[in-house]
């Protein structure tokens, strides 16, 4: 029988967490498969983690695992991925816009045609949050090309993409982005979204610049990762070419047209610096460019 991981983690949301396991229970029985919950408290100041362990004394398919202080979500990841043992993972939030008993079915229905990673669409969202989340994810479809609607909420995937997902940071946002660009295959299916009936959001504008950073580290990281001096060596190259170029013409216009353009002290400059610039790039290439030889030679010898 096909088994399900379902990963939630969770601070401060006390209020919804007695229900959100019930949900949870009511989805793996509706999908008719075997399952796990795991449960991550990221340094949680309220009563939530002593309801979990209330909630689980009779259920051992459940799993808490604590963190003592907020790490942030990226790292609860980590810790509640690595303790994943089924076929596949979901991910769901502890807030309750999201329901599991509709959701876990719904997800795992979509892998369909040999597809390993399932992105649920928010469907009836109505609160402000909705401009951030459009931000998001057309800052997503410019960089990545992906398709998807909504690539900031829930999902599924397969316990063999775990190797090909790099998580630091707040990279979090990015499951499907990443997935997506080591080949895997993703599909997008339709979910009903709820508003939270307790607590508070963590997430506010101040994400839109963190997450369109975020975004572009990683596009370039997952593009050039691999061979860096296509893109330090094209911005030296280019630089080091045109400087050339307007050095060539000065050179010209001083010695066949008598113009002595040397007197011309900003273009000079200009030139020069643009030189020493695509200079400094293709030495950073280089470097860039060793840097992934000893992370590769790293990776084999683990």
């Amino acid at each position: 029988m096909l088994k399900v991981s379902v990963f939630i983690p969770f601070c401060n949301e006390e209020g919804n967490l007695e229900e959100l396991v019930s949900r949870v229970e009511e989805g793996i029985a509706t999908a008719g498969v075997e399952g796990e919950l795991i449960m991550v408290d990221d340094g949680s100041r309220d009563g939530g983690a002593a309801i979990v362990e209330r909630v689980a004394r009779d259920k051992p398919w459940i799993r808490l695992i604590r963190h003592r202080v907020n790490f942030g979500l990226t790292q609860a990841m980590r810790t509640g991925f690595a303790a994943c043992t089924g076929d596949i993972i979901v991910f769901l939030p502890s807030d309750l816009e999201s329901h599991p008993d509709e959701d876990i079915p719904k997800l795992l229905a979509g892998f369909t045609d040999g597809i390993e990673v399932v992105c649920g669409r928010r469907i009836g969202r109505y609160e402000t949050k909705i401009f951030l989340s459009r931000i998001y994810n057309e800052i997503s479809q410019a960089l990545f090309g992906m398709g998807l609607h909504d690539m900031n909420w829930i999902k599924a995937f397969r316990r063999e993409c775990l190797p090909d997902l790099e998580l630091r940071s707040d990279w979090h946002r990015f499951i499907a982005q990443i997935l997506y660009a080591k080949g895997w295959r993703v599909a997008e299916v339709s979910v009903n979204w709820y508003p939270r009936k307790s607590g508070k959001s963590h997430y506010g504008f101040k994400r839109i610049p963190v997450s369109f950073f975020d975004a572009l580290a990683v596009k370039f990281i997952l593009t050039f990762t691999k061979a860096p001096m296509r893109l330090f060596g094209s911005f030296g190259g280019l630089q080091m070419l045109v400087s050339a170029g307007i050095l060539s013409w000065m050179l010209y216009a001083t010695f066949a047209l008598d113009d002595n353009v040397f007197r011309n002290r900003p273009l000079l400059l200009f030139t020069l610096g643009m030189f020493l610039s695509g200079t400094i790039f293709l030495f950073m290439g280089f470097l860039a460019e060793l840097v992934v030889s000893l992370k590769d030679e790293m990776t084999k010898r683990r």
